[in-house]
C-alpha cells in the first residue's frame, strides 16, 4: 500500500491521463476509482452518482467489506452539495463507532479512521462523490488541493460520457429509420454531381431529393470545408473499391452548421450502381459535446496556470503583469491591460509592455463614467463586443479596436477594476475568451484581496512598531528630565551604539532589538532615590549598593513586557566588565551579550565627553586613552579596535568628535 502520494502536479497530472484515457461510463467510474484510490493509498473507495436530486447510489467500489452494501445509497444535505459543487474538498478524522448519525455515513464500522471526500462536478451541477476511506488515523497525504480540479474534469468527462451514450442511443433510433430511408444515403457521379439522395436529405439538411438530384454535391458543404470535401472525393474516385472516411459541415437550408460524418466507397465500376456511395450522418451533438470537454480542459489548465502564476506574486503591480503576461500568451490578443478604479477615474496598472501603442502611454487614467471598460465597472457585468464602432459607449483612445472584451475585477465583493482584452479584427472574441478572461478575473481578485490584506497587516504592524518606539523614547525622555545632569544622553548613546553596532555586522532585527535597549539602558534608575541619584557629591558605599541596582531593576521592569524581551542585553548587563569585575551579575568575556559590550564603550565615551556635577567634560584624546587604557580590562578589545577605528575615520583623535 501507499505510504507516500504524488505532490499536488503529479497527483493532478496522473489522474488526468487516467481518467481521460477511459472510454465508457462505467471504466470512467470503475477505473478512475481504482487508480485514484491505490495512488492515495486508501483502503476503500466509494462512488456515488445522483439519481434524484438529493439521493445518490453507488456506482463503483475499491476494496471488500462484509458491511459495504449499507452505504449503498446516500443521502446529500443541500448544503454539502453546494459545498461539494464549488470544489471543496474534505479531509477529516473518521467519528468512533457508536456515532449516531446516518447509518450510511458510520464509516468507522468499516474499519475506517480517516475520510477523504470531494465532488464531481459539471458547473454548477454536482453529478457524484467520491469517498476515499483510511484505516490509519493520519495518512501521509500531499496534493490534495487539486482534488476539486480533479472532481471538475472528472465529472465532466462524466457528463459527456453521459450525455454521448444519450447521443449513440439517438443514433442508433437514427440508423433504424435510416434503414427505412431517413438516413442520408447519396449516390454520386464521377464528376461529383448528385444521381440519388434518400429521404435523410429532408430530414437532415431541409432539402428535398428532388431539390438535390443532379446538382453537385459540394453546394452543402460549408465553405470552408469545400477543399477539403473536393480533395477526398477526387481521391476516392480514382480507385476502384476505394473507402473514405470524412467529417465535414454542411448547410441546412436554414442556415444551420451540421456536422457530418460521412463514409463513403467508389462502386463506379459496379454495373448495378455506377457511383460513389455515400452513407453520412449527424455528429454535431457529438462534436459539439467534444469540443465543451476541450474547452473545459483549456479553462481548467488556465485555472491552474494562473493559480501558479499568482500565488507567488508579491504586489498589485506584480499580480496585474503577471495577469497580463498570462491573457496575452494563452489567448494571443494584440493588447491586454488592467485598470484599477480610484475614484471616479480607471488607472492603468499593467498593460501587453511589448506592444504597448504610443498613444496608450498618454491614456493611463480613463473616466469611471465613459467607456465600455467603465460601464463593466458600474454595471459589475462583462462587455463582449464584436464591433465596438457600432456601439455608442465605445470610447476611442487612439490605437485601432474593432473588437473589445471587458469583465470586472471583484475584490472582497467590491469592484476593483477591470481586465480588459481588444483585438483590431472584427468578432475576435467568443464565449470560451468570455468564459477564460470571467475565470482569470476571479482568481486575481482572490489574489488582490490576499496582497491587499498582508499590506494592511504589514502597515498595522509598522504603526504599532513606530508606537512602541515613540513610547520607549519617551520613556528615555522622562529619565532625563528627572536628571538634568545625563540630559540628552540617553537619545546620543542610542545613536552612537547603533552606528557603531552596524559597523560591527548587526543589522535588521539585532538593530532594532539593540536601539531599544539602549534608550532604556538606565530605566531601573526609575526605581532610585532622588536622594541617591540626584546627590551632587560623591555616593558612599551604602548608596553605592542602592544605585547597583537599578540594572536589576530595570530587567524586573522591562522582562514581562513581551516586545521588550529581546532587548534586555543592554539594560541587564551594560556595567559587566570584561574582565568580571562588572555589575550585576559579575560576568566575563563573551559571556556578556554583544549589544551590552558595545553599549559599555559607548556609554563611557559620552560620560566622559560631558560635563557631570563631580568634574568638567574630558576632551576626546584624554577620552580616548581611556578607552584604548580599559580594553581587555572594562572592554571588549574586538569592540574597543571598531570604536577607535571609527574614531580615527571621523578624525576625533584630531580634536573632531565622531558623535557631534
Amino acid at each position: 500500500m501507499t505510504t507516500s502520494t504524488p505532490d499536488s502536479e503529479t497527483l493532478l497530472l496522473t489522474v488526468t491521463r487516467q481518467l481521460l484515457a477511459q472510454g465508457s461510463e462505467t471504466d470512467l467510474c470503475r477505473e478512475g476509482l481504482s487508480f485514484l484510490s491505490e495512488l492515495l493509498g486508501a483502503d476503500l473507495g466509494m462512488l456515488y452518482l445522483r439519481v434524484t436530486e438529493r439521493e445518490y447510489v453507488m456506482n463503483a467500489a475499491w476494496g471488500e467489506h462484509p458491511l459495504l452494501d449499507v452505504h449503498r445509497v446516500q443521502v446529500m444535505e443541500p448544503d454539502w452539495v453546494t459545498l461539494l459543487t464549488a470544489g471543496t474538498w474534505i479531509s477529516a478524522p473518521v467519528p468512533s463507532p457508536d456515532w449516531h448519525g446516518p447509518e450510511e455515513r458510520n464509516y468507522a464500522r468499516l474499519g475506517a479512521r480517516h475520510l477523504v471526500n470531494f465532488g464531481l462536478f459539471n458547473g454548477p451541477e454536482l453529478v457524484g462523490t467520491v469517498n476515499l476511506l483510511f484505516n490509519r488515523p493520519r495518512p501521509d497525504l500531499n496534493g490534495l488541493g487539486v482534488l476539486g480540479t480533479i472532481g471538475a474534469l472528472w465529472g465532466t468527462l462524466l457528463s459527456r460520457l453521459q450525455a454521448e451514450s444519450a447521443v449513440r442511443a439517438r443514433e442508433a433510433m437514427l440508423r433504424t429509420v435510416t434503414d427505412q430511408g431517413t438516413d442520408l444515403v447519396t449516390v454520386l457521379d464521377a464528376g461529383g454531381r448528385v444521381l440519388y439522395q434518400s429521404g435523410g436529405a429532408r430530414l437532415l439538411l431541409g432539402r428535398s431529393a428532388r431539390d438535390v438530384t443532379g446538382r453537385a454535391a459540394l453546394n452543402v458543404v460549408h465553405p470552408d470545408d469545400i477543399g477539403r470535401v473536393q480533395e477526398a472525393f477526387m481521391t476516392i474516385q480514382r480507385v476502384p473499391d476505394a473507402t473514405l472516411n470524412l467529417t465535414f459541415r454542411a448547410v441546412h437550408v436554414d442556415g444551420r452548421v451540421l456536422w457530418l460524418e460521412a463514409r463513403g466507397r467508389n462502386l463506379l465500376q459496379e454495373p448495378s450502381v455506377r457511383g460513389v456511395v455515400v452513407h453520412s450522418r449527424d455528429v454535431t451533438a457529438q462534436h459539439l459535446s467534444k469540443r465543451a470537454l476541450e474547452r473545459r480542459v483549456q479553462e481548467l489548465t488556465l485555472m491552474h496556470a494562473t493559480s501558479l502564476q499568482l500565488q507567488e506574486a508579491q504586489s498589485v503591480d506584480e499580480i496585474a503583469s503577471r495577469v497580463v503576461r498570462l491573457i496575452e500568451g494563452r489567448l494571443g490578443h494584440p493588447f491586454v491591460w488592467v485598470a484599477e478604479r480610484v475614484g471616479d477615474q480607471l488607472l492603468m496598472r499593467a498593460c501587453d509592455g511589448n506592444r504597448e501603442p504610443r498613444t496608450v502611454r498618454h491614456a493611463r487614467s480613463l473616466p469611471v463614467d465613459q467607456g465600455l471598460c467603465g460601464a463593466a465597472v458600474r454595471g459589475g457585468v462583462t462587455l463582449m463586443l464584436g464591433d465596438v464602432r457600432r456601439d455608442p459607449r465605445y470610447v476611442p483612445i487612439g490605437h485601432e479596436v474593432r473588437s473589445e472584451l471587458v469583465t470586472p475585477i471583484r475584490v472582497s465583493g467590491r469592484v476593483w477594476g477591470v481586465l480588459n482584452v481588444e483585438s483590431p479584427l472584427v468578432d475576435a472574441f467568443d464565449e470560451d475568451d468570455r468564459q477564460a478572461l470571467e475565470t482569470v478575473a476571479a482568481q486575481m481578485g482572490a489574489a488582490l484581496a490576499n496582497v491587499l490584506l498582508l499590506a494592511d497587516l504589514r502597515g498595522s504592524r509598522d504603526e504599532l512598531s513606530r508606537a512602541y518606539d515613540q513610547t520607549i523614547e519617551g520613556w528615555a525622555r522622562a529619565l532625563d528630565f528627572r536628571d538634568r545632569e545625563t540630559e540628552g544622553h540617553s537619545q546620543r548613546v542610542t545613536e552612537l551604539a547603533v552606528e557603531l553596532a552596524r559597523r560591527m555586522g548587526l543589522s535588521g532585527e539585532a538593530l532594532l532589538h539593540l536601539r531599544r535597549g539602549a534608550l532604556l539602558h538606565d530605566i531601573g534608575k526609575m526605581g532610585i532615590p532622588d536622594a541617591v541619584l540626584l546627590k551632587p557629591g560623591p555616593l558612599d558605599e551604602q548608596e553605592w549598593a542602592v544605585m547597583r541596582r537599578h540594572p536589576d531593576m530595570a530587567l524586573a521592569l522591562l522582562e514581562p513586557i513581551e516586545f521588550l524581551r529581546e532587548a534586555l542585553d543592554i539594560p541587564s548587563a551594560h556595567h559587566e566588565k570584561w574582565n568580571g569585575r562588572g555589575y550585576p551579575a559579575g560576568l566575563a568575556g563573551e559571556a556578556i551579550p554583544l549589544p551590552a559590550r558595545i553599549f559599555a564603550v559607548i556609554d563611557v565615551w559620552d560620560a566622559l565627553r560631558h560635563d557631570r556635577p563631580y568634574r568638567p567634560a574630558w576632551d576626546a584624546a584624554q577620552a580616548r586613552a581611556l578607552i584604548e587604557q580599559e580594553a581587555g580590562q572594562h572592554f571588549d578589545p574586538q569592540v574597543v579596535r571598531a570604536f577607535l577605528a571609527w574614531l580615527d575615520e571621523a578624525g576625533a583623535s584630531d580634536g573632531g568628535d565622531a558623535d557631534a
